[in-house]
This record gives structure tokens, C-alpha cells and sequence, in this order.
């Protein structure tokens, strides 16, 4: 993505947003104790209070403070203000991360949330797990750059991204634009491992400087779907029929349609 030369400072308010999505399948009540325990464990406000200073690092970002507060019976709020000073600098090996919770981050007139959604009524034995970010920035440093750590921080398996620009800045010769950096499609912005791993459909309206993509894994690997359970304790016709329902359950999510 080419960069402009710009005068004076960036106006442009620059905003990437995703629904990520990830499934389980729960097999009988300790099968939804081990999902319930998964998200108490890895997606609470400490976790994605991590999750959310790495990004902001990775962007060149430099968070000023820290708020939070976890909620009964679930659920939480963090809120971390943040300036433009920071470099951008690799991200950090983490671990995975935990429970219900909101999440809002602020730049420099911008903002960095997320807000986890638990599926707490799987329905046939399949659990939802569905996490919103949003992250918008004014100024030189962009949000595209941290498309392929949160959708692998994730291990979505379905993912929908937004990408809009809004407002105006004045090129060094002072004419007015509305978009700092050309871009054709957000997939452009993939690494080959997520290209490789997904299928992936662009919707545009360029005048507009509105930008979307969707994804959704093409290979069901059941592993990646049970908590303790295993493959091997169904039968090859049992797993065939849980593969079957999982793969269904993914292309409702991309289709967005039962």
C-alpha cells in the first residue's frame, strides 16, 4: 500500500473492525464445563488488556493508563488510555487468552475496544464464540498492519473485517484527500498462511473508501473443535456426521444465512 505525502497533520480517521468467530463442539456436560472453563480462563479484562497493549504497540501506539473492572456473573471493562508516541515494535509471544468482557482503548482522538460474546446455549452440541474489536486511528500510524496477529491470536475459524477511512487531510500541495494510502483490497493485507488456510471473498465500494472481507477456514480438522475429547472416541461414521455439522455451521457464518 503506497503512502502519500501529506501536509500538516493526518485528519483521517482510519477504522478496522472484525467479528471474529470460533466453534466448539461440547460432548455431553463435561463437555460444556471444559468450554465454560476455557473462557473464564483465556478471555477476561487481564488477557485482552495484553492482547489490546500489543496491538496498540504494533501500531505505534504507547498506552498512558490503564482501567479495568471484571464483572459478576460474567463479563468486564478495560479502558486504556493511549498517545501516538510509541514505535512500532514486534509483538510479544503470548499466552492465549480468557473470559466475557469489554475492552476500550483510546489514542490520540481514536480508540482501540473489544467485546467478547460466549455462546452460553450451544445449540446441537455447538458452541459459538464470537469476539468484535474496533480499532480507529487519526494520524500517520494505520490499523491494517495487525490484520494477521488478531485473526491468529484467535484461531478464528470465521471472520468478517471492515475497513473505512472518514474525514479529510490536504496533500504538501494542499488539495484535499480522503485517503492516505491506496488500497485495493483488505486480503491484500493477509499473510500466505492465512491466504493458504482460508477462503476469502472482497467487497467493495472504493468510492466510498469502505472496504470488506470474509473469511472462513477450509479445512475442518475435528481436533481443533473438542475440548478432551477426542476423535477417536467417535465412531468413523459419528465423526463424519460431526464434521458435516461443523462444516454447515461455518458456511452459515460466512453466508451469513441458516
Amino acid at each position: 500500500m503506497s503512502q502519500i505525502a501529506l501536509y500538516g497533520f493526518n485528519n483521517l480517521t482510519k477504522s478496522l473492525s472484525f467479528s471474529l468467530y470460533k466453534l466448539h463442539y461440547l460432548v455431553g456436560d463435561n463437555g460444556m464445563t471444559h468450554y465454560k472453563n476455557f473462557i473464564n480462563q483465556n478471555f477476561n479484562a487481564a488477557k485482552l488488556d495484553v492482547l489490546l497493549t500489543d496491538i496498540c504497540h504494533a501500531i505505534g501506539g504507547n498506552v498512558l493508563n490503564v482501567a479495568k473492572q471484571d464483572y459478576q456473573p460474567q463479563g468486564a471493562s478495560v479502558t486504556l488510555m493511549i498517545s501516538e508516541e510509541a514505535q512500532p515494535e514486534p509483538f510479544p509471544v503470548k499466552k492465549a487468552m480468557r473470559n466475557h468482557e469489554a475492552l476500550v482503548a483510546h489514542l490520540d482522538k481514536s480508540h482501540l475496544c473489544i467485546h467478547t460474546y460466549p455462546e452460553v446455549t450451544p445449540q446441537d452440541n455447538i458452541a459459538i464464540f464470537r469476539a468484535d474489536i474496533e480499532l480507529s486511528t487519526c494520524g500517520v500510524i494505520s490499523p491494517l498492519k495487525v490484520i494477521n496477529y488478531v485473526i491468529e491470536k484467535f484461531n478464528a475459524d470465521v471472520v468478517d473485517i471492515d475497513y473505512r477511512v472518514r474525514g479529510m487531510t490536504r496533500d504538501e500541495q494542499g488539495k484535499k484527500l480522503f485517503i492516505d494510502a491506496e488500497i485495493a483490497n483488505i486480503s491484500d493485507h493477509l499473510s500466505p498462511k492465512l491466504v493458504t488456510g482460508f477462503t476469502v471473498k472482497n467487497h467493495n465500494l472504493p468510492k466510498q473508501n469502505l472496504y470488506h472481507a470474509k473469511l472462513v477456514k477450509k479445512d475442518v480438522l475435528l481436533k481443533n473443535y473438542l475440548f478432551e475429547y477426542q476423535k477417536n472416541n467417535f465412531t468413523i461414521i459419528t465423526a463424519s456426521k460431526i464434521k458435516t455439522q461443523i462444516e454447515q455451521e461455518l458456511k452459515q457464518l460466512f453466508s451469513n444465512s441458516a
